[in-house]
C-alpha cells in the first residue's frame, strides 16, 4: 500500500477520532510508525463489535472479553475471509457481521 493509499486508509480508520482536514496525532503515530493495515483493520472492527455488544448487553464489555468473544465466535476465521485493504472498516464488519 502506497502512502497515499495509506493515508485515505488511516482517514476511515480514524474517523471517529480526527476531523478529516485537520492535523491528528493518532494518524501521525500510525503514519510513522508503518503499522500494520491489516492489524489495524482488525482492531478497529473489534472496537466496533465490542461497542455494539456492550450496548446489546447494557454493561460495558472490556478488551479482554471482546476480543475473546471475537475469537471463540470465529469472527478473527471470518476476518481473514473477508479483509481487504480496499475496503472501509465498516464494509469489512458488516460481512463478517452476516454470516
Amino acid at each position: 500500500m502506497n502512502k497515499k493509499k495509506y493515508k485515505e486508509f488511516l482517514d476511515n480508520l480514524c474517523e471517529d477520532y480526527c476531523e478529516k482536514s485537520h492535523y491528528c496525532l493518532l494518524k501521525f503515530f500510525l503514519l510513522e510508525a508503518h503499522t500494520s493495515p491489516r492489524m489495524l483493520m482488525q482492531m478497529k472492527v473489534i472496537e466496533k463489535f465490542k461497542y455494539e455488544r456492550s450496548k446489546a448487553l447494557g454493561k460495558e464489555v472490556g478488551w479482554q472479553e471482546a476480543t475473546e468473544l471475537w475469537v471463540s465466535e470465529k469472527k478473527a476465521e471470518r476476518f481473514a475471509e473477508v479483509y481487504d485493504e480496499e475496503k472501509t472498516y465498516l464494509q469489512v464488519y458488516k460481512e463478517i457481521m452476516v454470516k
